[in-house]
């Protein structure tokens, strides 16, 4: 799943996991220039890096980063720039399955609570600029 090429769907490669195997992220947005998938990605390696660990820890933590840059990429769709800022993820949206919307476009569906209105504190990510990451890279400091 996370290291097979799927000649069904768009995927960008997405660095190395251990010696001889590369991650692949899916691309559900109507984007195919990859100048901006890749500005994508960085943008993603700075606000969500990759984390391993036991017990698949490592997957749970690359498909957390493939739902950012999907969320990063539609909304270049969309919009044609990058956000950027604070955003909070909830928990349950990595369980559903990306559902067609009347925009057609790929999107996640949300999964409602079973126990009504108790909710988890979820966490929040800051989105920086590419100016920010820029500048980040040039002094040697974490965002």
């Amino acid at each position: 799943m996370f290291y097979t090429k799927d000649a069904k769907r768009q995927q960008t490669t997405w660095g190395k996991h251990g010696p001889d195997r590369t991650w692949f992220a899916f691309v559900d947005a109507n984007i195919q220039d990859e100048e901006v998938i890749e500005q994508a990605k960085q943008i993603v390696d700075h606000c969500s890096p990759q984390r391993y660990g036991p017990h698949g820890t490592q997957a749970y933590s690359f498909l957390k980063r493939e739902y950012l840059l999907n969320l990063i990429l539609f909304h270049y769709e969309d919009h044609g720039s990058f956000p950027s800022g604070h955003i909070c993820i909830t928990d349950e949206w990595l369980y559903s399955e990306s559902v067609t919307t009347e925009s057609k476009s790929r999107w996640y569906s949300f999964r409602p609570r079973k126990k009504g209105r108790h909710y988890f504190a979820g966490w929040w990510i800051k989105i920086p600029t590419l100016a920010q990451i820029e500048e980040s890279d040039r002094l040697g400091v974490r965002l």
